[in-house]
């Protein structure tokens, strides 16, 4: 079973971007931890162990004045900040009817494989995607909390159903995906699949095509995937 992602990163952001707004972007700014709780809803003694945290990881930097403490970001927490922004921002900004993911590339379990290459999921990819897909599931791991996010509203959604079917043995249920384009030149699609040993960290990629030859793409190689919600 795929390892899950820890949630230290996503609230090491969200405490940064939290700061920003609080005014320790670019310079010191008095921020105690109960003020910082109050905005991020935590406990003053959970804040307080977020600030501890961000300034051992080299995010922020803290210096006495008089009783209480100032904190700013360090230009690494910054980069931090600003990227997360970015990738938010380009969400934002791209059509409602579509997702953009980016990630590393990575071998998976190669439970996709099997399922995938069943008849009688093979025939029903055929008859409402339109292609029979290559054995095998091209896996990438989501790197960031907002891809993540995007991850957790696609499964959210209702996507192209294809239907399950009974042969003889056992039942296999109906598998739900989003057609999608990966690197902008391959046609394909994302599978949202309720019982899966992935997370929302991990986009699964079917098509007709072996991906990996296709892109020659290795283990860890960034890959870019845009899944289509009509």
């Amino acid at each position: 079973m795929a390892a899950r992602r820890s949630s230290s990163d996503s609230d090491r952001l969200h405490t940064l971007v939290q700061l920003t707004i609080l005014g320790g972007g670019h310079s010191y700014a008095d921020i105690s931890s109960a003020r910082l709780g109050a905005a991020l809803g935590l406990t003053q003694q959970a804040a307080s162990r977020r600030l501890i945290d961000l300034e051992k990881a080299g995010l922020i930097e803290r210096t006495h004045a008089g009783r209480g403490l100032m904190v700013r970001l360090t230009d690494q927490g910054l980069e931090r900040a600003r990227a997360f922004y970015g990738e938010l921002k380009t969400s934002f900004e791209h059509t409602s009817d579509e997702l953009v993911f980016r990630g590393q590339v990575f071998t998976g379990l190669r439970e996709g494989r099997f399922y995938v290459s069943l008849k009688g999921y093979s025939k029903h990819f055929r008859a409402t995607l339109g292609f029979v897909p290559y054995p095998g599931t091209l896996n990438i791991r989501l790197d960031s909390p907002a891809q993540i996010q995007q991850r957790r509203r696609l499964a959210s959604l209702r996507g192209i159903e294809v239907p399950g079917f009974d042969d003889g043995k056992r039942t296999y249920g109906p598998v739900w995906c989003f057609r999608a384009r990966v690197e902008g030149k391959y046609d394909g699609a994302v599978l949202a699949i309720e019982r899966t040993h992935y997370d929302n960290t991990v986009l699964e990629v079917i098509s007709p095509t072996n991906l990996r030859k296709a892109l020659g793409v290795k283990d860890g190689d960034q890959c870019t995937v845009t899944a289509y919600l009509n």
